[in-house]
Formats: structure tokens, C-alpha cells, sequence
């Protein structure tokens, strides 16, 4: 029996794109979109888990293509101001919630974007919040799977109290879904709400109007 839920948050809960500020840095500073983003995400891990600060990373990335600009480690940071919930999503969320369902928010995040979220009240959507940047674990690329990297699923199932063959996980990301699914928890890849309604449904997930 289903007793919880695990939502992913960017592309899901919250919409906001790296290619906002990839595009942001182009106009900006004239660094072409691709070429960032390429040496960017090579140090992203690293800055999602604590390993290197946001500010840091920023600065080893903009270093690649000469002294950076005056604030430019600041960027990642400032260009989220356009993101927004999924009002629909939100309602859902309710909706599971006055159904007895438990739910957990985890996401790969820097810091910025942790902030961005608690500021905007991310902690009284969900029982629990699994961000990457605070808990020093990140959620894998299924090609690179080992129990030590696929820990922060645990973790969110702990935190839920709850076994993964009574969890139902969801993310608009394949290779995380497939993660997921390698420890047993049931994925399903996210499109749009409807469509998720209906895939909820079909595994006997009860979905109660507010």
C-alpha cells in the first residue's frame, strides 16, 4: 500500500530552467549559452552537494574564459526571479495531503535555489525537504549507481518512515526515475498534472478534492 510520496522540484513542483540563466550569462557577459553551460555543469555536482561553494564554483567557471566580471559569481543567484510553483501541482500536493499521504520534497540544489524555496515556503508544502546542498548526498545518474550514491533516497524513505515498496516517486528526469525504480521505489516520469493524476490512479494512489 501506497503510504507516501517523493516529488522532485525543478521541472515539477517549481518551474524555473538553467537555460534562463545560461542565456542571462550569454547576453551578459557575451560567454555562448553551450560553451557555459558544458564547463558549468562539469563543477554543478560539486556546488549541489557542498563540496565547493555556489560562490566558488561560479568563479572557477567564469575563470575559464577570462577574469571574471565585478558579481559575476552572484549570477546563479539572481535569475530565478522569473521561476515560479506549479499552481496546479500545488493543488495536488493538497489534495494528497488531506488524502493521509506523507510527502517529501528532494532535489539537487545549490544553495541559492535552497533559499529561493524556503523562502517561498517550501517547508509547509511538504512533511519533509531533501535538498542535495544540505544533506551532502545528490541524487545519481543511474549509469553511475552505487548504494553509496543512491543513499539519498534512503534518506528521504527514513524521513517519510516509510519502506520504498510503499513510496511512489516522481521526476521529470529519466536517469533519476530509473535510480528510483533500482531501489525499489515505483517512479513515474513527470509530463504534466493530468497525466500524473491518472498515473497516481492507476497504482491506487486516492486523490481528495479540498
Amino acid at each position: 500500500m501506497i503510504k507516501g510520496l517523493i516529488f522532485d522540484l525543478g521541472g515539477v513542483v517549481v518551474e524555473w530552467s538553467n537555460s534562463t540563466t545560461y542565456r542571462y550569462i550569454e547576453e551578459k557577459y557575451g560567454i555562448p549559452e553551450k560553451v557555459f553551460k558544458q564547463v558549468a555543469e562539469k563543477g554543478m555536482p560539486d556546488a549541489q552537494t557542498g563540496k565547493i561553494s555556489e560562490a566558488d564554483w561560479m568563479r572557477a567557471t567564469f575563470s575559464h574564459f577570462g577574469p571574471p566580471q565585478p558579481c559575476s559569481y552572484e549570477v546563479w543567484g539572481k535569475t530565478f526571479e522569473a521561476a515560479r510553483y506549479n499552481s496546479k501541482l500545488l493543488e495536488l500536493l493538497a489534495e494528497l495531503r488531506a488524502a493521509g499521504y506523507l510527502l517529501a520534497a528532494l532535489s539537487n540544489l545549490e544553495p541559492s535555489r535552497a533559499k529561493w524555496l524556503k523562502e517561498r515556503g517550501i517547508d509547509a508544502r511538504f512533511d519533509e525537504v531533501v535538498f542535495s546542498c544540505e544533506v551532502g548526498l545528490r541524487k545519481p545518474d543511474i549509469s553511475k549507481c552505487t548504494p553509496e550514491n543512491l543513499e539519498i533516497y534512503r534518506l528521504a524513505l527514513r524521513r517519510l518512515g516509510i519502506e520504498a515498496s510503499e513510496c511512489i516517486f516522481i521526476d521529470d528526469n529519466d536517469n533519476c526515475v530509473d535510480a528510483a525504480e533500482s531501489i525499489g521505489i515505483t517512479s513515474v516520469r513527470f509530463e504534466n498534472v493530468e497525466k500524473l493524476k491518472k498515473e497516481l490512479h492507476t497504482r491506487g494512489v486516492r486523490i481528495q478534492k479540498t
